[in-house]
């Protein structure tokens, strides 16, 4: 049994449009702080929760629209609904017995071929009235209905909580949590439920009076504790008259069950002193370890209980009904934030922890988590993206669409994503080439706005492939994103090519080529047009002219290029002398004087351009002189020596004023954008950048 999908509407952060999340054994929810990951957690909570205070429908749970006041609204209606599948009728046909039975007469069929399903929904109708949180009715049910046909009400029938609770119920651990409570024998933790499920003897109470009589003899009898039982009881007699009451006696062991297990608890040994450990002394990170193992020991109890068997010493199992349960054939374990408090190197043990307890046909576990070192170390097809919408909001939920697996781009994505698991808690993605982007695209907004960090924007290296899938991504998960490429003018596939490019990976992801093709240069386009477009001329300072008014027609789709070539030749022409400065002394190109050896420098020059430019690059003719001369330092900064170093170097000697001043303009039009996108979102910290 596996709760399939989870329909909201109307419930907190989810509006009047339903929204469906699907789940899997083992999901996680991931989004920013107040995205709607615990309105998920506590949606489930309201079906399958084990107390009424879990379960109770509060004025605070109904959606309040954007734009309207609570006290503005006179009537109000939600539901939460849970779809739940069978796979055991597939995989474990045994586990199947214990779990259909109950629930068969409210089963669904689609068709003929198709899987069964349970629907189970929980309905809530606020009314304003008199009272000052109004009146709200409740009802439980299951719906008969197909997913695909309107609920008819000859269709709807009454659910009791206990029917609920005796197949499907939940284990909540909040990112606040107290994990020593849940290992102590309190009622309704975990501890206290294994204990309340064995089947103990009916003589067990006399059995240990026999034993801890004589114990508490041997304290009776010592002098210290005599005078102290004296004292007790003369001063108690002085207040109290009650025959019932008339003697006090301590007693140090308790001849009652009951009050054992009350002072049950557990420890930890050996340690490095002559006493156990108790679990608070133990750091937060193990108890946490700890309780997640204590989670899998009950379902482990649960599991044998079902089956009606006994675990033996070497790992199998014999027939012997020693616990007395009637536990759910499914416990939903919902984590909030795992992370907290856990070291990072304990964080993968707490994940396998976790996907053991997932494993099991007991047990769903659903993650929620801020944090992108989870989602590094969980599988991305189970990753739920959660984002408040600015303009009315609502929470909307993205599963992460991959390509197939067959497909060479699946892995490279995959690991591209893992690698930079802050996208998904970004408000702006900024995608760039590489190295350089990432450090000089910060310090452009951070010279303009002093929150960068605070901003909610990514800087995410692209290394020059797949930009259409990031695109495709990002679209998908509805997160803004702009794109700086390299226009690598006269390098082969660039120019033309990188045009090109843009224009096909824009028709993949929606765009349609009529729209594209709607300004002056290309009115009388054709699709044939754009196929031989990487073979248009690229010779001379005219074609750079016509090549420039497409990158800038490219700008409206939120693709800019760092022109002519790339974002580094940009920034050593914008600062030619902070670059060249960055050389040691004695240090730099060995470039022969331009007047008196003019032979050598040409040659120099041709060599650095050809470096420039690559072997299969042009001759430079679309770069004016000024911009050929900087070619012979862009190999030595650039290519010589490293980019990272070269651009760091250069930004510790570069004043902020005149980074500001002489920005490039590419640079300066990609700023603009990112402030377009940021300076209406309530979520960022951008107040705009000071342009």
């Amino acid at each position: 049994m596996i709760i399939k999908k989870l329909k909201i509407k109307n419930f907190r952060c989810f509006g009047p449009k339903e929204t469906v999340i699907e789940f899997e054994n083992l999901t996680t929810i991931i989004g920013a702080n107040s995205s709607g990951k615990t309105a998920i957690l506590d949606a489930l909570l309201k079906l399958f929760g084990r107390n009424g205070e879990e379960r109770d429908i509060k004025i605070s749970d109904f959606h309040v629209p954007k734009d309207k006041r609570p006290e503005e609204i006179v009537e109000n209606e939600l539901y939460i609904e849970a779809i739940i599948h069978f796979p055991e009728l597939v995989n474990d046909k045994d586990w199947a017995e214990k779990t259909i039975p109950d629930l068969f007469s409210r089963m669904v069929v689609d068709k003929a071929s198709g899987d069964p399903y349970v629907r189970i929904r929980l309905e809530a109708l606020w009314k304003k009235s008199n009272l000052p949180e109004g009146d709200i009715e409740c009802d439980l049910l299951f719906i008969t209905n197909s997913e695909e046909d309107e609920i008819s009400e000859e269709k709807r029938y009454p659910a009791k909580v206990s029917e609920i609770r005796s197949n499907i119920q939940m284990i909540y651990v909040p990112a606040i949590r107290e994990p020593s409570y849940q290992l102590r024998n309190a009622s309704g933790t975990i501890l206290w439920r294994m204990f309340n499920g064995i089947n103990w003897p009916e003589d067990i109470n006399k059995k240990i009076s026999e034993k801890t009589e004589p114990i508490n003899s041997i304290f009776d009898n010592q002098a210290g504790i005599k005078q102290i039982q004296e004292i007790i009881g003369t001063q108690w007699s002085s207040f109290h008259r009650d025959q019932r009451y008339t003697q006090a006696k301590i007693k140090f062991i308790s001849n009652d069950l009951d009050d054992i297990l009350d002072r049950a608890s557990i420890e930890f040994s050996p340690t490095e002193i002559s006493k156990s450990y108790s679990i608070n002394i133990l750091g937060e990170g193990l108890r946490f370890l700890f309780y997640f193992s204590l989670v899998n020991s009950l379902l482990e109890v649960e599991y044998l209980s079902q089956k009606g068997l006994k675990k033996k010493d070497n790992g199998a199992v014999e027939e012997k009904k020693i616990f007395n349960l009637s536990p759910p054939v499914l416990t939903i374990l919902a984590v909030e934030e795992p992370e907290n408090h856990i070291a990072p190197q304990l964080l993968g043990r707490v994940i396998d922890n976790i996907d053991q307890i997932a494993r099991k046909n007991n047990a769903q576990v659903i993650l929620t988590s801020h944090s992108p070192s989870i989602v590094k170390r969980v599988e991305t097809e189970s990753i739920r993206y959660v984002r408040l919408n600015k303009e009315n909001l609502c929470t909307h939920i993205s599963k992460i669409l991959l390509p197939e697996e067959k497909d060479e781009i699946y892995k490279y994505i995959k690991e591209a994503v893992t690698s930079y698991p802050e996208i998904y808690f970004a408000r702006l993605v900024v995608l760039g080439e590489g190295d350089s982007e990432e450090i000089i695209i910060p310090k452009a907004i951070g010279v303009l706005d002093s929150k960068f960090d605070s901003c909610g924007i990514s800087i995410v290296p692209l290394g020059g492939r797949f930009v259409n899938h990031f695109w495709k991504l990002l679209t998908d998960l509805d997160i803004p994103f702009i794109t700086l490429l390299d226009l690598d003018s006269e390098r082969e596939g660039g120019g033309w090519g990188r045009i090109k490019y843009v224009i096909e990976q824009l028709l993949e992801n929606g765009y349609n080529l009529e729209e594209i093709f709607n300004f002056e240069e290309a009115k009388h386009l054709t699709r044939l047009n754009l196929e031989s477009m990487h073979k248009w001329p690229l010779e001379t300072l005219e074609d750079r002219v016509k090549l420039m008014k497409w990158v800038e027609h490219l700008e409206d789709y939120g693709v800019f290029f760092s022109d002519p070539l790339d974002l580094d030749f940009s920034m050593l022409k914008a600062f030619t002398s902070n670059y060249q400065n960055t050389a040691p002394i004695n240090g730099g190109p060995r470039i022969p004087d331009k007047v008196t050896d003019p032979t050598n420098y040409k040659i120099k020059m041709e060599t650095c351009i050809r470096h420039t430019l690559k072997e299969s690059g042009g001759d430079g003719n679309t770069f004016d002189n000024s911009e050929k001369e900087l070619m012979l330092w862009y190999p030595y900064l650039f290519l010589d020596r490293g980019k990272p170093g070269t651009h760091i170097l250069a930004m510790t000697e570069l004043d902020n004023e005149l980074f500001k001043s002489n920005m490039p303009t590419s640079l300066i039009k990609l700023v603009q954008e990112i402030n377009t996108k940021l300076k209406d979102d309530p979520f960022s910290s951008s107040e705009g950048l000071k342009i």
